[in-house]
């Protein structure tokens, strides 16, 4: 596993630990997604995150490991709130700026102000996934085949992502509807 790790960003009326932990656990879904990607392992990656299965019980841990341990939380000077999610593999670290492209895409539609971003620590792979999020690539399965031989080229390793890539534009879509959902009542609440 590369050392990748993640940035989530929340500003404004979602910068609070109760916001933060109702999408670090949607989050920590998604890199159970990113690992079971990683390790090829077909069975629990149908099961958990397939077209038949629904987005699973917040509470529900299922896998042995539990939750990742989330390294840190700080409060920016401009009352942003930081979580830094350590120790990604490389399908994590891309799989999390597809969630924040998609999640983003939801709060415009409904005209929903929020301050929503999760931004890889890798320079390269940061420049890659802004590309995707500005639609160079294309959208839908296209997007993600484009996007797998733009970072194949700049030497990562990225074949479960040309392989699943209907599986994880599936599971993105899930949670990042179930994340724009969270952000909009909290910024309700």
């Amino acid at each position: 596993m590369m050392d990748q790790q993640v940035n989530l960003c929340l500003g404004g009326d979602l910068a609070n630990l109760h916001s933060l932990g109702w999408i670090a656990t949607d989050l920590h879904r998604l890199i159970e997604l990113s690992d079971l990607l990683a390790s090829g392992d077909l069975e629990p990656l149908e099961r958990y995150f397939g077209p038949q299965a629904r987005p699973s019980n917040r509470y529900k841990s299922f896998t042995a490991n539990g939750h990742r341990p989330l390294a840190d939380i700080s409060l920016q000077d401009d009352g942003r709130l930081a979580l830094n999610i350590p120790n990604l593999s490389v399908a994590g670290a891309i799989v999390m700026p597809l969630v924040q492209s998609a999640v983003t895409s939801l709060l415009k539609k409904t005209d929903t102000p929020a301050e929503f971003r999760l931004t890889p620590a890798d320079p390269g792979l940061k420049r890659v996934m802004q590309a995707y999020e500005r639609g160079d690539f294309g959208s839908g399965n296209d997007g993600c085949q484009t996007l797998a031989f733009v970072l194949t080229e700049l030497n990562y390793e990225v074949g479960f992502l040309s392989r699943h890539a209907e599986l994880i534009e599936h599971s993105v879509s899930r949670y990042a509807t179930r994340i724009a959902r969270t952000i909009r009542k909290q910024l309700r609440a």
